[in-house]
């Protein structure tokens, strides 16, 4: 079954809440307009995602373990190619790196790439 992307989030200040968008620019660093944070992207499944916790930028349509296992992998979504870097210790989901910047649009199927 094919994964695609059900939501796009940026979190511009800590203290504000999200803003939900049909698109995200994804910069070398991250989503653009997005606080900086430690780790460049945060991926969910959408069975995990809860509103306020995590700050999650991409919400997938996926298992969360399914999810888990793309750890090391090179994904593609939209534009942009990303590498899915390590699970968090205190909340749901995986993290990524940018490889390559571009525009992500909810409905984006998820493509791997390879595993690193």
């Amino acid at each position: 079954m094919p994964v695609t992307v059900s939501s796009l989030f940026i979190y511009p200040d800590a203290d504000s809440p999200a803003q939900e968008l049909e698109a995200i620019d994804i910069t070398p660093t991250g989503p653009k307009g997005n606080r900086s944070k430690k780790h460049a992207v945060h991926i969910v499944s959408a069975e995990e995602y809860v509103g306020t916790h995590p700050k999650a930028n991409i919400v997938l349509d996926i298992e969360p373990e399914v999810l888990f296992s793309l750890v090391g992998s090179v994904i593609r979504l939209g534009d942009c190619t990303l590498t899915v870097t390590k699970r968090p210790s205190h909340c749901p989901g995986v993290y990524a790196d940018v490889v390559e910047p571009g525009e992500v649009a909810v409905d984006d199927l998820l493509l791997t790439a390879e595993r690193g």
